[in-house]
């Protein structure tokens, strides 16, 4: 691809491409997006001119995916395999989608709402990225959780009300 050696038949574009087709800004949002806003003063560079690599067409491809596919939550029904989930207080995620896997999938045993972080959990912020390990230590360990559960199953509702 970065040779030019694919055909126009595949729908995929060359990173040069990819990046002329994006500003500055687009490479911003696209970062801001993955943390909570009151930390915009304190976004680590990810993406630059320099670094980024973003392709439209398989991201485009991504959200017809995403669009078109059917849910999952028939499925996990019948899912036996312990789970947590974790959900990012700041997460671009919409949070229906995780209570809809919460609601329907019996496994998950443990639900964690991080505070004070976006999608990425992992962002070299405060005490972030202890907290998540912490988070996902006791899990694999079975130990108590670090944080209290939830929401729980019965919070649903209430969980998706206190969202501004």
């Amino acid at each position: 691809m970065r040779f030019g050696l694919l055909s126009p038949g595949t729908g995929l574009i060359g990173q040069a491409e990819g990046s002329n087709a994006f500003t500055a800004a687009d490479l911003g949002s696209d970062t801001a997006s993955a943390y909570c806003a009151r930390d915009a003063h304190r976004i680590p560079v990810e993406d630059t001119a320099q670094n980024f690599s973003f392709s439209p067409a398989a991201s485009l491809r991504v959200q017809e995916t995403i669009k078109d596919s059917p849910s999952i939550a028939p499925q996990l029904r019948r899912s036996r395999t312990p789970a947590m989930l974790m959900i990012a207080e700041c997460s671009s995620q919409v949070r229906q989608w995780a209570t809809a896997i919460l609601a329907n999938d019996p496994a998950i045993q443990r639900t964690q709402f991080m505070r004070g972080v976006g999608h990425h959990m992992w962002n070299g912020l405060d005490d972030n990225d202890e907290r998540a390990v912490a988070t996902i230590t006791a899990f694999l360990q079975d130990k108590p959780a670090p944080l209290p559960n939830h929401p729980t199953r019965s919070e649903i509702p209430a969980f998706l009300g206190e969202h501004k």
